[in-house]
Order: C-alpha cells, then sequence, then structure tokens
C-alpha cells in the first residue's frame, strides 16, 4: 500500500486531469467558435492543445519527482510527497483557469501583467474591494477544484480490481502523438488565417491564455497564397532614455504661494456631477471652472493618478517607475517649503504611488486607512484628519492635502442615510452576481456611493470658506477614471474599454480669482500640470514638461484627449475614440468607437481621419524618453 503508483496509473491521472482542464479550457469558447466547421474544427484543436500546454507546470515536475522517487524505492512518506506535488499543481491549474476565465468574463482581458501587478503588490488584492460573500465563495471554488484534482487522484492511483481490468485508456505516447498533430495543424491554420486576414479564427484566438501567434505571410506568397494586405494597427516604440524635463525649469516663487487641496475619488465617472446626486459639488463647480468634457489619462486608477500629476501620457509610467522620478509639479512644491498631508481609503503602494506620485514624500506625511472599517468610514475619517490638519498647520508657510476616495470603487460602500437610489443589491458578490440581471441594483449602489463621497467633499469645501481659506487655495476635484454598467461595451467595471463611461470624469477646478465659467469642449487629467505648475511661478511653457495645456488660457483648445491601459493608448476625439495596441504582437481587436461610444460601420475611414494627429501622438509617445542632445 505504501509502494508508489504505477507509471500507468500515474498517465491515468494526467488524462482525467487533462479532460477536466479540456473542458475548462473549453468554457472559454462561445457559439461563435463553432459557427463554421473550419472554425469549429481549429478550435477543438486548440482547445485540446492548449489544455496539454497548460498542464506542463505539474506534468514536467510531475514525472521528474516520479522517476526520481523510482529509482530510490520511496517509502510512504515519498508516496505522499508524489500525492500532494500532483495534486497540488494540478490543483493550481485548474485554479488558475477559473481566475482567468473570470477575469476575462468580467473586463475583457487575461492575466497579464497588471494582474501580476496587483496580485503581488502589496494592498493590491484589498483594491479589489471584494465583499466577505465573494472571498468567501472564491475560497470554495479553490477547494472544490482542488477536491477535484485529489478524487481524480484517488480514483486513478487506489482503485484496483480482482484482476486486472482491460486497458479501456490510450497510452502515453499515442496521446502526446495525437497532441502533437493537433497543435500542428492548429499552428498553421492560424499562420493561413493570417496571411488572408480570415478573421473568424484570428478573434477565436483572443479568448485562450497566453495564445502565441505564428504567422509565415511571406512563405504564403511564395507559395501562391492570396494575402491579405498588412496594415499597421498597432505603434511600436521603444524608449531609449529619460528627458523629463526638456529643459531645466525656471521658478520664480510667488509671495504668497496659493494652497492646494486636490481630491480625487475612485471610479467617479462624469454623469455622477449633477444636482441630486452631487449637490455639493454641482453647487461648487458653479462658483469654480466646470469641465463638462474630461478624460482621465486612463481607463484604471495607476494611469489616471499617474497623467494627473505628471501630465504625461500614461506609457511614460514604465521609464519614470523605472528611473525613480517623482513629477516634477511635486518637486515644485517641496522646493517652495509646502506642508503636506496625504491621505488614502486605501494603500499608497497599489498602484505603487510611493514610488512614482509620492516617492519623494516624508512616510509621515502619507496616511493610509487601509482594512478594519468599511470604505466609506475610512473616507470619513480621512476627511476628519485632513481638516485637523488644516486648523493645526503653520499658516506661516503654504500647505497641499490630497485625498483619495475609496467609498466609489465596487463593492461601492456607504451608510444608511446616504441612500438616495432603490432598490440596492444589498450582498454584491463578483462571483455569483447575475451581472446582466442586477445591473441596475448593482449600479444604485455605486449611486449611494457617490452621495456619501459628495457629501465628504462638501465639509471640506464648507470648512475652507468658514476658515477664509478659498481665496488662497486651489481646489482640484476630478475622478481617477469612470465606471461602466454596461451601457455600451456590456462589461461592468473599468479597466477593459476606451468609451466615456470608462474614461471620462467630473473636472472642477477652483482657482482664487478666477471668474466662473465652463470649458465645454475636451480636457483631460494631463491639463492639471500644465494649469498649476504656472500658478507656483514655472516660466517655462507646458511643453516643456508635460503634455497638456494650461486651462486657464482664455484660447485654451484641445483636439482631443489621450488615455492609455497597460498595453494600450487611445485617441479620444469629439467624433471618434481609437485605441492602438503598444508593441503588442498577434491579432488585436481595435476599438473603433463613435461619438456615442458606437462601433463604427467603417473604421478604415476614421483612422485616416486621425491620421495628423495618429502621428502626433506617436512623436509624444517618445517626446520625454529619448536622450537630451
Amino acid at each position: 500500500m505504501h509502494e508508489l503508483p504505477s507509471r500507468d496509473r500515474i498517465d491515468r491521472f494526467f488524462l482525467i486531469t487533462g479532460l477536466w482542464v479540456v473542458l475548462h479550457v473549453s468554457a472559454f469558447t462561445t457559439g461563435k467558435a463553432y459557427s463554421a466547421p473550419a472554425v469549429a474544427l481549429w478550435t477543438l484543436a486548440t482547445t485540446i492543445s492548449y489544455a496539454f500546454l497548460y498542464l506542463l507546470p505539474a506534468l514536467i515536475p510531475g514525472y521528474l519527482l516520479y522517476g526520481w522517487l523510482k529509482r530510490r524505492q520511496a517509502t510512504r512518506a515519498g508516496a505522499a510527497a508524489l500525492a500532494c506535488l500532483l495534486v497540488g499543481l494540478t490543483g493550481a491549474v485548474q485554479v488558475l483557469l477559473f481566475a482567468d476565465r473570470t477575469i476575462y468574463g468580467m473586463y475583457g482581458f487575461h492575466i497579464n501583467g497588471f494582474v501580476v501587478d496587483l496580485v503581488f503588490s502589496p494592498g493590491g488584492i484589498a483594491s479589489l474591494g471584494a465583499s466577505r460573500s465573494t472571498e468567501l465563495t472564491a475560497a470554495l471554488i479553490v477547494v472544490a477544484l482542488l477536491a477535484l484534482q485529489a478524487a481524480s487522484y484517488y480514483w486513478a492511483t487506489r482503485r484496483v480490481a480482482e484482476h486486472r481490468p482491460p486497458r479501456l485508456l490510450p497510452r502515453a505516447r499515442w496521446v502526446l502523438l495525437a497532441v502533437l498533430v493537433l497543435t500542428v495543424g492548429e499552428r498553421l491554420a492560424y499562420g493561413f488565417s493570417a496571411a488572408v486576414n480570415y478573421q473568424p479564427i484570428l478573434f477565436a484566438s483572443e479568448r485562450y491564455p497566453f495564445y502565441l501567434p505564428m504567422t509565415f505571410r511571406r512563405l504564403a506568397a511564395r507559395l501562391g497564397i492570396n494575402t491579405a494586405s498588412e496594415t499597421v494597427e498597432g505603434i511600436h516604440i521603444k524608449p531609449s532614455g529619460l528627458s523629463y524635463p526638456l529643459v531645466p525649469l525656471q521658478v520664480e516663487a510667488p509671495a504668497r504661494p496659493l494652497n492646494i487641496v486636490w481630491l480625487v475619488a475612485e471610479s467617479l465617472r462624469f454623469d455622477l456631477l449633477e444636482p441630486r446626486l452631487m449637490p455639493n459639488l454641482w453647487e461648487f463647480s458653479g462658483q469654480a471652472l466646470r469641465l463638462e468634457h474630461h478624460y482621465s489619462g486612463g481607463n484604471a486608477t495607476q494611469m489616471g493618478i499617474f497623467s494627473m500629476f505628471y501630465g504625461l501620457y500614461g506609457n511614460y509610467w514604465f521609464p519614470l517607475i523605472k528611473a525613480g522620478r517623482s513629477p516634477l509639479l511635486m518637486d515644485v512644491l517641496q522646493q517652495q517649503n509646502y506642508q503636506f498631508s496625504l491621505h488614502t481609503s486605501q494603500s499608497f503602494t497599489y498602484p505603487p504611488f510611493d514610488k512614482t506620485v509620492f516617492l519623494k514624500m516624508k512616510p509621515g506625511d502619507m496616511h493610509a486607512l487601509s482594512g478594519g472599517p468599511q470604505p466609506w468610514e475610512r473616507d470619513r475619517q480621512n476627511i476628519d484628519d485632513i481638516l485637523r490638519f488644516i486648523d493645526a498647520r503653520d499658516p506661516a508657510r503654504p500647505f497641499m492635502t490630497y485625498m483619495f476616495f475609496e467609498g466609489t470603487h465596487a463593492n461601492y460602500t456607504f451608510p444608511d442615510d446616504s441612500v438616495i437610489a432603490r432598490p440596492y443589491l444589498e450582498d454584491f458578490n463578483y462571483l455569483s452576481a447575475d451581472f446582466a440581471g442586477q445591473m441596475e441594483p448593482i449600479k444604485n449602489r455605486y449611486l449611494n456611493a457617490a452621495h456619501h463621497v459628495d457629501r465628504q467633499i462638501g465639509r471640506v469645501i464648507a470648512h475652507l470658506r468658514e476658515k477664509g481659506l478659498l481665496e488662497t487655495t486651489i481646489v482640484i476635484v476630478l475622478g481617477d477614471h469612470g465606471e461602466e454598467f454596461m451601457e455600451r461595451s456590456n462589461r461592468w467595471g473599468h479597466a477593459a474599454e476606451f468609451n466615456r463611461y470608462q474614461t471620462s470624469t467630473p473636472g472642477v477646478l477652483w482657482v482664487p480669482g478666477e471668474k466662473p465659467r465652463v470649458i465645454s469642449g475636451i480636457t483631460s487629467h494631463l491639463d492639471i500640470p500644465a494649469t498649476v505648475m504656472p500658478l507656483l511661478g514655472v516660466r517655462n511653457p507646458p511643453g516643456d514638461y508635460s503634455q497638456g495645456y494650461d486651462l486657464l488660457k482664455p484660447d485654451f483648445h484641445r483636439d482631443y484627449a489621450v488615455a492609455a491601459d497597460w498595453h494600450r493608448i487611445a485617441y479620444i476625439g469629439e467624433k471618434f475614440k481609437i485605441a492602438f495596441p503598444i508593441n503588442a504582437t498577434g491579432v488585436i481587436r481595435q476599438e473603433v468607437l463613435d461619438d456615442d461610444d458606437r462601433p463604427v460601420s467603417d473604421p478604415d475611414r476614421a483612422k485616416d481621419e486621425i491620421r495628423p494627429a495618429m502621428v502626433e501622438i506617436m512623436n509624444n509617445l517618445t517626446r520625454f524618453s529619448r536622450p537630451k542632445g
């Protein structure tokens, strides 16, 4: 009973597991994958061959350990170690596939650098805002998948009959040969599809995690195959240095520097700024500069916050964090002896703003409330602390305070007295919610959370007014990005698309001495540093240190905004929104939307219309990452 299972029984376990994985991978596909015989055959071949590929991290160490134990005549401990390794590794494969399928279903992308960064950065998992029921459901699914693998191992290795049963399962070598044939066939079919631009197979490949595209366009042409014309759908850049700013800043500090109160709310989208939902901010915006078509620099927190402080496209995140470069705006504030009180109801470590935006800040000036009370309670506590800081500051020095509200992040939390939208979903479980059927009560949670955030913003404004500080304080109120509730893309949340619901936020800017007005044209987070830096005495034109424009200039005008995520850059204009992959390989499904965020009938014409803007964007992508001189 303590001997290792035979090689045949280990083969049987992996074959059973392979069947489970094939079923799991098939869940990534849709009915369109079986709409035509050629696509159906390709889908079947890809599903089986990629199931084998996904199992390799378990197959290779599993067989290596089995061989090592077999040579050493393993004891009970060795047999147990083998069982634990095989069940653990194959269970991990199942868990990762389930996680990837959930992520893809919700956001439209697979596990990538963004997801890995989220998982391994301190505070990353907590930033998801999952409810206790979501966490419990996830734990039960993990246990169930591990139990499935344990049961499969037990059945494959311990079920012994009186007489040796006839062999019903194929030998491992025949399974490997079949997988090899299917893999070669799938590769050739994809390569041919890429050559002739057969989109059903090209787009079906998007649904497989870590799909590896293979093309042979030139070979196909030499073989006489009529290949489709090759068009450039993406942007390829190779940063070669860092040149930020382009020239040294010339600064003449004002005699009486203005204070700065910078308020940012998670996932606060543009249409929340109205009298019923956010009455305090709406009233204040009538006395300030209101930006009616304002866009974030990204569709997620990382690029959104980055763009509003640096004034640069989101792709600059990577060279700047690598170089350990703080935003020039924060550098100037420090040089002018500002007092700081920086607050968040989540974390400064995910995204790692402690290594970018607030890199040079003293730890004692950074106050993160994460975990414990609900986000709305942390928001209220942070505002309490900010008001105390304002009252206790050194009045002889200017101050800058920053607040990041978390209440409007999913799970969308709020106290009972902030409920203005009913019915709302009492328990929002990410894994069991019927998003299509329950989207209205889910959105009502969001509206209630925004109403509570508005109350906290109102407290700050009222306090500044009561203390006579509004006439000496710049007030900035923004969302980091938007939030969609299946209005256009049939997706919930953010970080997946570049439509207005996911990228546009309220924008309110109070500058002492400026008359109230509304900018109805396009504005961007990138314009904030270009607007604030001149108020701090920076004499350089904004183009020396940002890709934004001064909102206070009488002739302010922006033809388009630019937003980014980890792998794409998006043009956002008055007529079109078009996303382009950066340094991508394989097929990319491009977003080409009209002004109402709906797919256009002629994407090529739309791209031709914005070609001059794209030339400008491509130049700007490396403007601050070229060697000086």
